[in-house]
């Protein structure tokens, strides 16, 4: 049976598990808010960053992208339970896939969300806070705003008809607040992660891939050429 794991945060560019396909769409009853802490990836603890999670609405959609997982299907969910349930303090569920391709047909997928019963929920914020908060964290795997800044470019790239008015209004913000503290964007950015495909020639996805280096991690010192290496959040 084929596994499907849907990523709206930081799995869209930097997976960092072996995968056989991908393809963007979106899910139905969810928005995506900055409202879960991070204390390792994209923050510490004494400045807690700010990162994605998935927030029940009835009209709500959110766009990401979705992975095949291949026949190495349980050590990949074996590294995202590490990743983001134990370091990230998300619990699973599964929702119904709409890819982008119209023609091909909605499927099940597994998605990791932050319930507020965990140790790293921060909640709701005004957003001038939220930019704030984003703006001065950093941690293991780069700056906070780094984090924001590539789920902005996907959406523009992938899908520029789709306005994320809490996306797009937080990034202004996010730019706004490193103004203020003399930093161009390009100093919060860090080496690039493109997507990797195992077992299957790009002409498989309807995704460009390309292998990928990585970030400082205790979980990927030596993985196949093939595979993401860089572990985020």
């Amino acid at each position: 049976m084929s596994m499907w794991v849907f990523g709206y945060g930081s799995l869209i560019w930097n997976p960092g598990f072996e995968y056989l396909d991908s393809k963007v769409g979106y899910i139905k009853g969810y928005v995506r808010r900055f409202w879960q802490g991070n204390d390792f990836h994209r923050g510490n603890p004494e400045k807690l960053g700010r990162v994605a999670t998935l927030v029940e609405e009835e009209q709500g959609l959110t766009w990401g992208r979705a992975f095949l997982l291949g026949p190495s299907a349980s050590s990949s969910l074996s590294y995202l339970d590490s990743r983001e349930s134990k370091l990230g303090g998300y619990c699973t569920t599964v929702v119904t896939f709409h890819p982008r391709d119209q023609h091909i047909d909605p499927l099940p997928a597994l998605i990791y969300i932050a319930l507020p019963s965990n140790r790293l929920y921060v909640g709701p914020a005004p957003l001038p806070k939220v930019a704030t908060d984003i703006a001065e964290a950093a941690g293991h795997c780069g700056h906070n705003a780094e984090y924001l800044i590539r789920l902005v470019d996907f959406m523009k790239e992938q899908v520029p008809g789709v306005w994320d008015e809490h996306l797009y209004h937080l990034d202004h913000l996010v730019r706004a607040r490193l103004e203020e503290r003399n930093m161009k964007v390009e100093e919060v950015m860090g080496e690039e992660k493109p997507l990797a495909i195992a077992g299957l020639s790009s002409e498989s996805s309807d995704d460009e891939v390309h292998p990928s280096s990585s970030c400082p991690s205790d979980y990927a010192s030596r993985v196949s050429k093939r595979k993401v290496r860089c572990l985020d959040i």
